[in-house]
């Protein structure tokens, strides 16, 4: 078994159908950092169940399909499928070729599908438990399974172990069996607590049950005496209110003819209020108008005050701007003459600051170009200086590197001697080494001959094994299946009979009759003499209605002495068909005239003893069974309705065209029960029939399965032994060969170091000749610098003096030049200040004028309007007078009107009174008629109340006969009332609780028997689990001793379990000696070493248990290039019985690798994969 192909789409930097496909021996994966060669090993991890997206660096499950870029919309949905080769059946599935898919879209909905068949992750880790395949196994293994071993946590380190030592299976069966024993624990506190509260109603619910029936009894005799109360009482109160009607009628004319004469008389009262509004509205106008007059003549006169006040304002401020503007005009003149000043005494300023500025001008440029001459005389000087001090270290360093270079000379002819003598030692152990080599590698391989027969036999064997064992399962599955279906028929058989023996089903008096064994001549319902087919069933019941419960006697006399029974004991009523009296009444069939096909006439769809067929054809002879309503609506009026049509869904259509439907009870009926307690009972015995054959194959399968087991061992016993001996053989092989390896390295470091010695000897040489011109040239190049230093500082000094006579003249001129500007300004701001106030005075002056000019008219314009508003005034005084003459005449006529309503008023409080009385008779009257009808109400409500009738249904069961006694009906009520509440209920719910009660008491019961046959299970795989735990985790720990040298060249590895009183849970500990160091905890080694440890560990598990495939992903990134040489070498003879995929960056891991694939990103965040076979590459490299 190996992996075959891995299939992309979509899948994070794979967006279109990307093919890789893997041969056996190594693969390996490169690429740049980022080209995506990691989403390989995520795309494995994923379709083998991965549920952390974590795990495969995103956040949410949409991370994992590709993204989209730039050029390149996102994908909907990605899909991974791996394909296996299985031609050697390790999975235990019939298919040479197994693909296991996944598939997600962005919607959150995912699935996976085995060989292209939707399936469960449940189905896809069983069928890889135990094989190293898997999301938690050891077939892939990136830089966090190192970690994981690495790690402080037990946990992680343990997962790792489980799955090596072949337990994982196991503690996947316990885990899921505690789960079980959880939930049926679960279950069983549930059923509990159901079956206590039922057991806790039962018996309450069996008095109120007793009680309630009593209550039925009475209620019905009560309801007998009530009805015909009510009715009676009712009849006279109907008398009486004929009687007081006639008297209303009369009275009601009376009360008309005074409402009439009324009404007159209000019209004409409301004539005259009418004439009344309409004065009052006139009065009420010229009221508003007078008021409007009054308001004008009033603001008239304010106006004209105000009017006479505004005048005078104006003639004031007239006077007081005449003032101001003579103030203003002084100020003027006084600040001109100010301005005339200051001009003149600032152009005399200005003439001076002029001149100063031209003589600094002057005296600043001709000192510049001397500034500049004396700046670059200093420049020069510092440059020489520095020279000075360069030339003086470069000698100190050629002089110190002649002393290093000489001593350098010595040490290389010293070297090269010691050299010449340790190869000649290292070429004579050489040869010794590889005579040993030869010799073992013969014995190992005739070993491997040997092992390669037991281990082809035991394969054989290990396929028989398993075969027994699934047929074993089959068989296993079977029995639980058949046993679980027998327990339900069972169930549901006991149901049915004792329905059967207690005549659920039927009233409580054909119950009462069937049971008493005492009656003589009681032949059984007949729901129970007939039978019928189950498609029949629905119809025959509609049919039969009410007649199920009818009871079958052999003549009258049983009958009569039956009905006799009930009565004496209160037991309710039956219906008997006497066999001696009762006739067939069968149609026939001639007479038929329907195009409408039928079924049959429903007695001959029953099954009976023919002495039942009178009165089963008396009954079912004249109903047709027809298939569907449908049908039977046109047969019932093709026949013109004159046969009683049923159909199979139980829909009747009556003689004479009524039709009765709708939904059934889907309870069982009578007819049923005994066709299902015989298929019941049928199905429980080919039941036991087809286990008591299972565990006869069940029992010849075991034994076969103890002879192949005892067959394996041995041959597991015999293979042990060789493979422990081919470690043994190989381990002092590789040892050999390291070392081998190790001397012919140490010839060829020694020289290629000789070669170097050689070559440093002519270098050194060449190089102390070149150091002693140079220093000669930097002691010439010292002198000459010195000389010019000398020179150019004694023209410094001289031109530093003139400099500094001609920065002080200057600095005296610009104070000079500072303090007169500083003057000018000042003179210039106060002309400007002047000029802005006679500015501000002339502005004033002009408003001045402007106001006087603007006050003249103004008290032009009020003095006009105050003519205006006197004019205007009395024009509104006289209008006022006219108006108030109107005003009183109106009041007049309104009196009048008043006078006329107060006369109509005084008659009608006459009619009033007479009204009065009238309406009190007919108060009295109608409350009369009120009481009585409310009394008759009463008796009707009550009757609806208490007994659900109408009046009219009430007189169906009117009973002259029956004499109306008090205290009977008092008696009756008082016993109801003794019986307290009574829950009516409680006698279908009293049955319902006992059907319950008894199946809950069964469920109980199975529960608690499959608690302890879980227990048991569980129990049973901690034995195996520890027994197999000790033996793999043994051979694992003596692979990682082999392993830990072969990847460090020596030094020893060992694996510990802490707790051997609970191996199954204890941490492992893990403890390494490199070569030259001593033994140490893992947490003491540095990162490399630690790392290698854990690779270790890895193949020591690969070794024990090899896993058909095993992806590396950069877990050799932490390796220097010694180990990563020694960690290629050892993954090719591992990849002899293993299939690796590496996902690397490492030269070492490269060089190993048979075939390579190339990841890179043509596109932005794109992949794309290139493949390379490295055999035919080097095919190609040989040719050319």
């Amino acid at each position: 078994m190996h992996l075959k192909r891995l299939e992309l789409k979509g899948f994070k930097s794979f967006p279109t159908k990307t093919e890789i496909n893997f041969n056996e021996g190594i693969t390996a994966i490169v690429g740049p950092n980022g080209s995506g060669k990691s989403n390989i090993s995520d795309a494995v991890r994923w379709v083998l169940g991965e549920q952390s997206i974590k795990s495969l660096r995103g956040d949410k499950l949409e991370d994992v399909i590709f993204a989209g870029t730039i050029d390149k919309k996102p994908m909907n949905y990605c899909e991974v499928a791996l394909t296996i080769d299985n031609s050697d059946e390790k999975l235990n599935i019939d298919f040479s070729e197994v693909t296991i898919k996944r598939r997600a879209y962005r919607n959150g909905e995912s699935g996976f599908f085995l060989n292209d068949k939707a399936c469960r992750l449940k189905d896809i880790k069983e069928l890889l438990l135990d094989t190293g395949i898997g999301k938690d196994g050891y077939s892939i293994i990136e830089q966090g399974k190192v970690d994981e071993i690495l790690s402080n946590n037990p946990a992680n380190r343990r997962k790792v172990f489980d799955e090596a030592c072949g337990i994982s299976k196991y503690r996947y069966k316990k885990q899921e069996a505690e789960k079980n024993l959880k939930n049926t624990k679960e279950n069983l506190e549930r059923i509990e607590d159901v079956y206590i509260e039922i057991e806790n109603r039962i018996k309450p619910l069996f008095t109120q049950q007793k009680k309630a029936l009593r209550y039925l009894e009475l209620r019905e005799n009560l309801k007998k005496l009530e009805v015909n109360n009510y009715i009676r009482e009712i009849k006279k109160i109907d008398n009486e209110l004929s009687e007081i009607t006639k008297q209303k009628t009369i009275l009601a004319k009376e009360l008309n003819e005074k409402e009439v004469l009324r009404e007159k008389m209000d019209k004409n009262v409301e004539l005259a209020n009418e004439e009344i509004e309409k004065l009052e509205e006139n009065i009420s106008k010229l009221n508003e108008y007078i008021d409007s007059i009054k308001d004008v003549i009033n603001q008239n006169d304010s106006q004209i005050s105000l009017i006479n006040e505004r005048i005078n304002n104006s003639k004031s401020n007239i006077e007081n701007n005449k003032k101001t503007l003579g103030d203003f005009e002084l100020k003027l003149k006084e600040d001109n003459e100010k301005l005339v000043e200051l001009q003149n005494k600032r152009k005399v300023d200005e003439e001076a600051i002029s001149v100063l500025k031209k003589e600094i001008s002057d005296i600043e440029q001709k000192n510049s170009q001397k500034e500049q001459n004396l700046n670059n005389l200093t420049k020069n000087l510092e440059d020489l200086k520095d020279n000075i001090i360069t030339y003086l270290n470069e000698k100190k360093d050629l002089s110190n590197s002649l002393s290093m270079l000489g001593a350098n000379i010595e040490n290389i002819n010293s070297r090269s001697e010691v050299i010449d003598n340790n190869i000649a030692d290292i070429n004579t152990s050489l040869e010794q080494k590889k005579s040993i080599y030869k010799e073992k590698e013969e014995k190992v391989n005739e070993i491997k001959v040997e092992l390669n027969k037991q281990n082809t036999t035991l394969n054989n064997l290990r396929e028989e094994l398993q075969n027994y064992k699934n047929e074993n399962r089959n068989i296993d599955i079977k029995i639980q299946n058949n046993n679980y279906s027998q327990k339900e028929y069972s169930s549901k058989l006991q149901i049915y009979k004792d329905m059967e023996k207690h005549n659920e089903g039927f009233n409580r008096g054909v119950k009462e009759v069937l049971k008493n064994k005492n009656l003589s001549g009681i032949c059984g319902a007949l729901g129970q003499v007939i039978t019928t087919k189950a498609e029949y069933e629905k119809a025959i019941e509609a049919a039969l209605g009410a007649y199920m419960q009818n009871i079958i006697t052999t003549d009258q006399f049983a009958a009569k002495n039956a009905i006799s029974y009930l009565k004496k004991n209160n037991m309710g009523r039956v219906t008997f068909l006497p066999m001696n009296v009762i006739k067939s009444k069968r149609i026939n069939e001639n007479t038929i005239n329907s195009k409408t096909p039928y079924i049959k006439i429903a007695s001959d769809l029953v099954e009976f003893d023919e002495q039942y067929r009178d009165i089963i054809e008396n009954i079912l002879g004249r109903t047709i069974v027809i298939d569907n309503i449908d049908n039977g609506i046109k047969f019932a009026n093709e026949t013109n309705h004159k046969f009683k049509v049923v159909t199979l869904d139980g829909d009747i259509l009556n003689p004479g065209g009524s039709l009765t439907g709708g939904s059934l009870k889907t309870s069982t009926n009578i007819l049923s029960r005994k066709r299902l307690i015989s298929d019941f009972e049928e199905k429980i015995q080919n039941i036991k029939v087809e286990n008591e054959e299972n565990l006869k194959n069940k029992q010849i399968i075991i034994e076969s399965i103890s002879k192949t087991r005892q067959s394996i061992d041995t041959y597991e016993n015999d293979i042990n032994r060789l493979e422990k001996d081919i470690i043994k053989q190989n381990t002092k092989l590789t040892s050999i060969n390291y070392e081998i390896d190790s001397l012919k390295q140490n010839i060829e470091k020694l020289q290629k170091e000789k070669n170097g010695l050689s070559s440093n000897l002519d270098y050194t040489s060449n190089k102390i000749e070149s150091i002693e011109q140079n220093i000669k040239e930097i002691e010439l190049k010292e002198a000459q610098n010195k000389k010019k230093i000398e020179e150019l500082s004694k023209i410094q000094e001289t031109h530093n003096d003139d400099f500094d006579k001609e920065k002080k003249q200057i600095e005296s001129l610009k104070l000079d030049f500072v303090q007169k500007s500083e003057i000018f300004k000042s003179t210039e701001a106060e002309i400007n200040r002047i000029k802005t106030e006679m500015d501000d005075t002339n502005k004033k002056i002009i408003d001045n004028k402007n106001n006087i000019e603007r006050l003249e008219k103004e008290i032009e314009n009020l003095k006009n309007q105050s003519q205006i508003q006197m004019s205007e005034s009395e024009n509104l005084n006289k209008e006022l007078s006219k108006k108030n003459k109107e005003m009183d005449n109106a009041q007049q006529a309104k009196n009048k009107f008043k006078e006329n309503i107060n006369d109509l008023n005084k008659q009608l409080k006459a009619f009033e009174r007479q009204s009065m009385e009238l309406r009190q008779s007919e108060f009295k009257i109608e409350s009369k008629l009120e009481r009585l009808s409310s009394n008759k109400e009463s008796y009707t409500t009550r009757l609806f109340e208490d007994y659900d009738l109408s009046y009219v249904k009430a007189l169906e069961l009117k009973d002259d006969s029956i004499e109306i006694n008090k205290k009977i009906l008092e008696s009756i009520k008082r016993e109801i009332a003794s019986l307290g509440n009574i829950n009516i209920d409680s006698i279908k719910e009293y049955k319902e609780t006992k059907e319950r009660y008894d199946f809950y008491s069964e469920q109980k019961n199975d529960l608690e028997e499959s608690i302890s046959a879980i227990e048991k299970i569980i129990e049973e795989l901690e034995v195996n689990m520890k027994v197999q735990f000790k033996e793999q985790f043994t051979q694992v720990n003596e692979n990682f001793k082999y392993v830990y040298k072969r990847l460090f060249g020596g030094g020893e590895g060992e694996l510990t379990i802490l707790d051997e009183d609970n191996i199954l849970e204890s941490d492992i500990q893990i403890t390494a000696k490199p070569p030259g160091k001593k033994m140490k905890n893992l947490n003491l080694l540095s990162g490399g070493e630690k790392a290698l440890t854990a690779i270790s560990i890895l193949f020591a598990i690969i070794l024990a248990k090899p896993t058909p495939f095993c992806i590396l992903d950069e877990i050799e990134a932490p390796l220097d290039d010694a180990n990563i040489f020694r960690f290629g070498e050892y993954l090719k003879e591992l990849s002899e019985d293993t299939q690796f995929i590496a996902v690397t960056h490492r030269r070492g891991t490269m060089e190993a690798a048979d075939y390579i694939y190339g990841v890179t990103m043509e596109k932005k965040a794109i992949s794309k994969v290139i493949g390379l076979d490295l055999h035919e590459a080097h095919k190609m490299t040989d040719i050319i």
